[in-house]
């Protein structure tokens, strides 16, 4: 277990904090990208010479701490990907020896979630913030996506699942991810902690997920024998 708690914040992701870790912990084997490497995934979605102002879909903790500054926010949800606990974290919350479950969004069905608007004078800027929060080690796919807000649609970047990450983890039982998310901690907190934060964070705005208040549910009252998702 980690002897100190580190935060995800503007300081910490400038000055490569999280990346430094895993580079003291895990030497040649470290499982990260590079700043350049970081930044060619970037241009991929926006250019360097960017002005417009861009978009973001907030799915957990982007809602809850997004880092970036943001001009203005609303309610939506995207179609073709919904909200689970299929990435395996062996950084932030969790380690090799007990790795850790956050989220990430998975193929099919629909999220709700809320849409994050970057000024274009500073979008450039802060993307490559987020990246090195989002893209330490390509266990998500940034992606264009459309957020249905009402009868207003926006243009938006979100991060999906990368399939081909050996992190990603789908069809693990809910009893079992229950387990996992009570017992991992990491460099930046405990599993458990990001849940409760993201379920709180949700029901603040009005958004109820049955998915995450049954894992809260198994864990308050304790793991049993169950089915799968």
């Amino acid at each position: 277990m980690p002897d100190q708690k580190y935060t995800i914040s503007r300081q910490s992701l400038e000055a490569g904090t999280i990346q430094q870790l895993v580079r003291d912990r895990d030497g040649e084997n470290a499982d990260i990208l590079s700043e350049e490497e970081l930044k060619i995934s970037r241009r991929r979605l926006i250019p360097d010479d960017n002005t417009d102002d861009v978009w973001l879909f907030g799915y957990g903790s982007l809602i809850w701490n997004p880092v970036v500054e943001v001009k203005a926010q609303v309610l939506g949800r995207i179609y073709g990907y919904h909200r689970r606990f299929c990435l395996k974290t062996r950084i932030g919350r969790g380690t090799p020896e007990n790795p850790g479950l956050v989220l990430g969004l998975a193929r099919g069905g629909s999220c709700m979630g809320v849409a994050l608007c970057i000024d274009g004078a500073i979008a450039v800027r802060e993307l490559d913030l987020l990246w090195k929060r989002e893209m330490l080690n390509a266990s998500y796919l940034p992606k264009h996506v459309s957020v249905h807000c009402g009868d207003r649609h926006i243009h938006a970047i979100t991060f999906v699942m990368n399939e081909e990450s050996p992190s990603y983890v789908p069809g693990i039982p809910l009893d079992e991810k229950a387990r996992i998310i009570t017992n991992a901690r990491g460099f930046i907190g405990t599993s458990r902690e990001y849940l409760e934060l993201t379920c709180e964070s949700l029901e603040k705005i009005g958004i109820r997920d049955r998915y995450l208040k049954e894992l809260c549910a198994l864990i308050e009252g304790g793991t049993k024998t169950g089915t799968p998702e």
